[in-house]
């Protein structure tokens, strides 16, 4: 391996290294919009806990996004009960458990039957996509709040009439309808018709308002999912930072994932059809089915919460929202709700570009992680075990890539078999590098050789390397995917680090057999220690892959240089 070569490598790993910041740098930014005012209220870091030592405070407290002080004592006046008592309708599906309110109509509690919290708080608990109402205001009314952007108006609490009941459905039951109606005693009435299916995690709302001044909207009316999202993952850090507030508008996707203090709400652009807040593998989603929305509003503020170990971890918090224009008269859309996992594929089938809110990686590799994730589905519908369709994977890659590799590896034998002609040059034109050069590229041309022969299957795969890693890292489908024994999860790190061991011995075995040039023998060594540490806190699916490939190249080598030496016996 020449000193060009070894550039190729460090290159490589430079590339390995600091792609995860390259992404950051060249993703499309979120356009800018008008800030909005911040109270003191807003700019107070909170913080929180969720299991943390007796030092930290005993209960999460959340401050609110309402931009303007003067609304306090209208929140608070909401918060005297209603005259007539509260009553929650119930209904199970085969994927979530909803609970609606009398009071506001609201949903009070979506709990996802089959996805669990996993890093330990209030023990194997479902994912409780309306955040407990002691942490925040907001979820003490619940989801779906009607109100001026996010300011809360008081017929979010007020007492409707309902007309539905508890329910389990099956696969293969009608959809359930729940009606909730406020009538003011002016004759103004407020109604609001769910729907919701035995399956699936989208609810249809029908919302229908008759003189919409008369309950404080005068000029626009905002539907709200005002509720942050919490962490859910064993890695808090890895979680919270995928949170964020996105929408779409005008034909184009737009994210707001990182909250700046100057500019803590966002209004986006005329003609949105969809607003939604994301943690790393669940969302909530609110769609207009009829006209399109005035403008999505987000707002975002900086928090705190303790991870289970104790450590503070900065926590940013969404709430978004649809605005609309509305007259004198009356206000009605149809609206589609979607609170569940971050499927690819399901939110795919809705369509207008939601399942952007999948990350994917770098727009550039995005299309091999969409390609890769179809690969994996059609696997684990025979294999039923993500750590085995990666090992399939792994060898599938490998079939794809065998004539390149074979050239390469047939390159780099005969460079070893060179190395005495190669010597012979370097001394007799160690004065005249220019000569030696040239004479260096005649003897590689006269032999089929190319030097660059050992960098290039690894150069070519990165794109499915950093696919894999985006699959790996952000699907719903390999969280909390078990493989064997210790690997309880392929989308964390290996506890233990067996895999990072065998791996770093598959690299070695690997290089011992690749290098040709006695003065690198040194990358013998350094190359699996390098990949070694890199690859300790990336996810065990990820090493598991790059293990077999590297036992495969070992094999691969093996059959390589057998070849030559069977073409060397029928020569001579």
């Amino acid at each position: 391996m020449d000193k060009k070569t070894v550039i190729g490598f460090i290159l490589i790993l430079a590339i390995l290294f600091l792609m995860p910041y390259w992404q950051k740098i060249f993703s499309p930014p979120a356009e800018e919009s008008a800030p909005g005012e911040q109270t003191s209220e807003q700019q107070t870091q909170q913080t929180g806990q969720l299991e943390t030592p007796d030092e930290t405070p005993t209960q999460t407290q959340t401050p609110d996004f309402r931009p303007e002080a003067a609304e306090i004592d209208d929140f608070t006046a909401l918060q005297a009960p209603p005259a007539e008592a509260e009553k929650l309708i119930t209904i199970e599906t085969e994927d979530v458990i909803v609970v609606l309110s009398s009071h506001g109509g609201l949903i009070k509690s979506l709990q996802l039957k089959n996805y669990f919290v996993e890093n330990g708080q209030n023990g194997n608990s479902q994912v409780e996509l309306i955040t407990p109402p002691d942490l925040n205001p907001w979820p003490a009314m619940g989801a779906l709040t009607l109100g001026v952007e996010d300011e809360i108006l008081p017929i979010n609490s007020m007492p409707f009439e309902v007309t539905g009941f508890d329910i389990s459905l099956a696969k293969g039951d009608d959809p359930h309808i729940v009606t909730f109606i406020y009538t003011n005693q002016s004759g103004a009435s407020v109604r609001k018709d769910y729907t919701i299916k035995p399956e699936g995690f989208d609810i249809k709302l029908r919302l229908s308002i008759e003189n919409p001044a008369a309950f404080g909207f005068d000029k626009e009316l905002t539907l709200g999912w005002m509720v942050p999202h919490l962490p859910t993952e064993k890695d808090y850090g890895k979680d919270l930072d995928k949170f964020g507030g996105f929408y779409y508008s005008g034909e184009t996707f737009y994210d707001l994932d990182e909250v700046d203090e100057k500019i803590p709400i966002d209004r986006s652009p005329g003609g949105t059809k969809w607003a939604a807040n994301r943690s790393k593998y669940f969302t909530n989603v609110i769609m207009t089915e009829g006209e399109n929305s005035k403008y999505a509003f987000i707002a975002g503020l900086k928090s705190s919460l303790y991870d289970q170990e104790g450590k503070k971890q900065d926590w940013e918090q969404y709430s978004v929202g649809l605005t609309f224009d509305v007259g004198n008269g009356s206000f009605e859309n149809d609206f589609l709700i979607y609170s569940g996992p971050l499927d690819y594929y399901r939110l795919g089938d809705i369509g207008y570009n939601l399942d952007k809110l999948v990350d994917m990686g770098w727009k550039y590799f995005r299309p091999f992680a969409i390609g890769i994730l179809w690969v994996f589905k059609q696997l684990s519908s025979v294999l039923f075990n993500y750590g085995l369709v990666i090992i399939v994977f792994s060898i599938i890659m490998k079939i794809v890539f065998w004539p390149l590799t074979r050239k390469s590896s047939t390159s780099m034998m005969k460079m070893k078999e060179l190395q005495p002609k190669m010597q012979e040059i370097k001394a007799k034109f160690k004065d005249e590098p220019q000569k030696m050069n040239a004479e260096t590229m005649k003897l590689y041309k006269e032999y089929g050789v190319n030097p660059f022969g050992s960098c290039l299957p690894l150069l070519v795969q990165m794109p499915i390397f950093w696919a894999m890693f985006s699959v790996l890292n952000n699907s719903i489908e390999l969280r909390a995917a078990e493989f064997m024994f210790w690997i309880t999860d392929l989308s964390q790190k290996d506890p233990y680090y067996v895999l990072v061991i065998i791996m770093a011995a598959a690299m070695f075995f690997q290089q011992k057999m690749t290098i040709t040039d006695p003065k690198q023998k040194m990358m013998v060594y350094i190359m699996p220690v390098v990949f070694g540490f890199l690859f300790m806190n990336w996810p065990s699916g990820l090493v598991l892959y790059w293990a077999m490939f590297s036992i495969i190249g070992i094999v691969e080598q093996i059959l390589v240089k057998n070849r030559m030496a069977k073409e060397k016996e029928a020569i001579a």
